[in-house]
């Protein structure tokens, strides 16, 4: 009674309902003005880009359609409603006077940095035209005002030929002389070996000053086209060493030690920036077939020669070897050596192709430098070829036995982004939108791709099904986990797995993801070039290997990439893989499990995945590698590295 009695009493006070008309009346006048001197203030200052959101802060959810009549979605009543005109939740509004005033409304759109004004985010994404990487290669500057896919957004910065990452000059880490290990104490005398071999990259090198992005390009093209080009890496991969120390059968302590001594030494080096210099060490991609030569390579040959007569190839068929990106061409000579000196009967008879993404002229440069390499070793340079040609616009069918070698390039290959429906589950493909003063924002769109929808129709129908697991305990327990805060890592929970009510609940305090769910990177090129060696290659045998783990990932995705940078001498992680394109190294962790499932349902043929100390333990020489003490970096290191063969 006294409750109901002051609420009457509250509500029927004439004063308190002009005071609260007065007080929004006041607000309302005040948002006016400040629009009019913020707008005023951006005119006169001209554009400012807005760095108090990342491009990845909105997941807007949009028809796939550019044209006004697909553009239509449905309300709960089964009522068409047209997406165009739908207003944002956050989308700012302009102020009229007999619009009823909601506070909630209000804060939404005033108190966040929307960054489309007035527009919808079906208005902005109809704006621009659809384009994808391979247009984009014939362009030497950066694009504008377009949108693509994510995969073809990351083919762009990584392999664009004017300013992608990889067509900048690379190095790879490789040794005068192998390293001695039966004459090594342990492994903490190997890194001091490992760190002394840097002498020769360490030379103080000038840094170039930056020019303007017009002449830069040129100056790129330029350089790409003179220049010997390695499929590489150029930042530090140090987390490939293996040398997480908790792994390691070695003592933590010195690994401590070790690491604090090279941090020092990088620190040093990088208060030596403001006399222009810096250390070309910070910019090597380590790889175990330089590092632990010839025995690695060895290690391969070994697996080649038996798997070829097993297969009742010898001496029937040519023993041909594919190898996709052949870097410094030490894996090939280590492999051609090897078999010339235990079976020349089968060196006479090999073939080595290696197939090379980069220009004419710079892969006539490899070309050469490669076979002055086998001359040096002694080899046969007729056993080498040179295809120029990316693995994904290949278009021959090699019905030979062959083996294909991919080692450490499924890390770079592009993903594919998909966001589900909270409600539905229905999945929702991301495509990048650049806009004309190069800022970048993410769509997410109904209409999947083709190997988008190829990928997830092929997961759910094989043995890793994420909506199977969902009705499972392991996916109650899951769905469990992601409700409780602070009990377990959410970016190792499948987005589908998620809690749908939490999800709703953070979605309608924050409404910035379109009540989608977290993101999933998907590889999607991983699955074309699976389709490639089916279709292309139907009679190989596959030699791969990568990381299944790559630590200090992007935070909020589902299988997420690392994307690094060198900055001021040291090596930089950022925390979204929209960035400047070329700039950065885009790098993604293998599900070997899912990748298997794939492989077999694409090709027909049966993979086995091992760990890199299994893989090695069988087929390499252990005792070459094992220092005085019995420690064997080679087993030892690259813990996160897995291979899988067919």
């Amino acid at each position: 009674m006294i409750i109901r009695s002051s609420t009457i009493v509250r509500h029927s006070c004439p004063g308190n309902r002009i005071q609260i008309r007065t007080l929004f009346k006041g607000l309302k006048e005040a948002t006016k003005q400040l629009e009019k001197v913020n707008k005023k203030k951006d005119d006169e200052e001209g554009f400012h880009h807005e760095y108090s959101i990342r491009p990845d802060t909105y997941a807007f959810k949009v028809s796939g359609a550019n044209e006004r009549n697909r553009s239509l979605a449905k309300n709960s009543n089964g009522i068409e409603l047209d997406t165009e005109s739908k207003i944002h939740p956050l989308q700012k509004q302009e102020l009229d006077d007999t619009e009823k005033f909601n506070l909630i409304q209000f804060i939404y759109r005033y108190s966040t940095n929307y960054p489309f004004g007035t527009k919808s985010p079906q208005d902005v994404y109809d704006e621009y035209p659809l384009t994808n990487s391979d247009k984009l290669a014939r362009s030497i500057h950066r694009p504008k005002k377009v949108k693509m896919s994510t995969s073809d957004f990351i083919e762009d910065s990584l392999y664009n030929p004017n300013y992608g990452y990889f067509s900048q000059e690379v190095n790879i880490y490789q040794p005068d002389t192998p390293f001695d290990y039966n004459n090594i104490k342990d492994i903490d005398e190997f890194m001091d070996s490992w760190q002394k071999s840097y002498a020769k990259y360490d030379d103080a090198q000038p840094i170039s000053i930056p020019k303007p992005e017009e002449q830069k390009a040129k100056e790129d093209s330029a350089k790409y086209s003179n220049k010997v080009q390695e499929e590489s890496s150029a930042l530090v991969k140090s987390n490939a060493t293996g040398s997480n120390s908790e792994n390691a059968n070695v003592s933590t302590s010195k690994f401590a030690s070790r690491a604090i001594s090279i941090q020092k030494q990088d620190m040093r080096v990088a208060e030596a920036q403001t006399l222009g210099r810096t250390r070309k060490s910070l910019q090597l991609w380590h790889t175990p077939t330089e590092l632990f030569q010839p025995f690695y390579g060895e290690a391969i040959a070994r697996y080649l020669l038996v798997n070829y007569k097993l297969n009742g190839n010898y001496p029937y068929e040519d023993l041909i070897i594919y190898e996709m990106g052949g870097g410094n061409g030490t894996l090939m000579c280590n492999i051609l050596n090897y078999i010339r000196e235990t079976q020349p009967d089968v060196y006479a008879r090999t073939q080595y192709k290696i197939i090379e993404i980069s220009s004419q002229l710079a892969n006539k440069q490899m070309e050469n430098a490669l076979k002055n390499k086998l001359v040096q070793k002694g080899l046969d340079t007729s056993k080498l070829e040179i295809v120029n040609k990316s693995i994904f616009k290949w278009d021959k069918v090699i019905d030979q036995p062959c083996y294909f070698i991919a080692l450490e390039v499924f890390d770079n290959f592009a993903h594919d982004l998909i966001r589900y429906d909270n409600i539905t589950g229905q999945p929702h493909e991301a495509k990048v939108l650049i806009d004309g003063n190069g800022d970048f924002f993410e769509f997410y769109t109904p209409e999947l791709s083709y190997y988008s929808n190829a990928y997830l129709q092929l997961r759910e129908n094989g043995d890793y099904s994420v909506l199977e697991q969902s009705g499972t305990l392991s996916g109650k327990l899951e769905t469990l986990k992601s409700v409780i805060p602070f009990l377990s890592n959410k970016d190792k929970i499948h987005p589908l797995l998620h809690s749908t009510t939490k999800l709703r609940w953070q979605n309608s305090i924050l409404p910035f993801k379109d009540n989608l769910t977290p993101g999933e990177f998907i590889p999607t090129r991983l699955l074309q070039f699976f389709q490639i060696l089916k279709h292309r290659f139907p009679n190989h045998s596959l030699i791969s290997s990568d990381f299944h783990y790559l630590p200090k990932a992007m935070k909020g995705y589902y299988n997420g990439p690392v994307v690094q940078t060198v900055l001021k001498n040291q090596t930089v992680d950022v925390s979204t893989y929209m960035c400047h394109q070329g700039y950065f190294d885009i790098m993604f962790p293998t599900d070997f499990g899912v990748a298997s499932d794939l492989y077999k349902q694409v090709t027909g043929k049966i993979p086995r995945v091992e760990s890199h100390k299994e893989f090695l333990s069988q087929w390499a020489d252990i005792d070459a590698t094992t220092t005085k003490t019995g420690e064997n970096p080679m087993l030892d290191f690259y813990r996160n590295v897995s291979f899988m063969v067919s």
